[in-house]
């Protein structure tokens, strides 16, 4: 069922698309930004709520 609803890839929008990456020439500083700055979004929050999770759960069954 959900095979019917995918759509063949245009080759022309795919084209489009990889002409519009080359003309933004991003830089490495700022490449290197982006991946850090999604490192932080993405890993300190999910690390925060595991180690809440986990003191928790310690706390519960009486090991703290």
């Amino acid at each position: 069922m959900i095979w019917k609803r995918l759509r063949k890839p245009d080759p022309n929008d795919a084209q489009a698309l990889s002409d519009r990456f080359e003309e933004a020439k991003v830089g490495w500083k700022d490449r290197f930004a982006m991946v850090v700055s999604a490192y932080l979004v993405l890993l300190v929050p999910c690390l925060l709520l595991l180690t809440g999770l986990s003191l928790l759960m310690l706390w519960i069954f009486g090991v703290l």
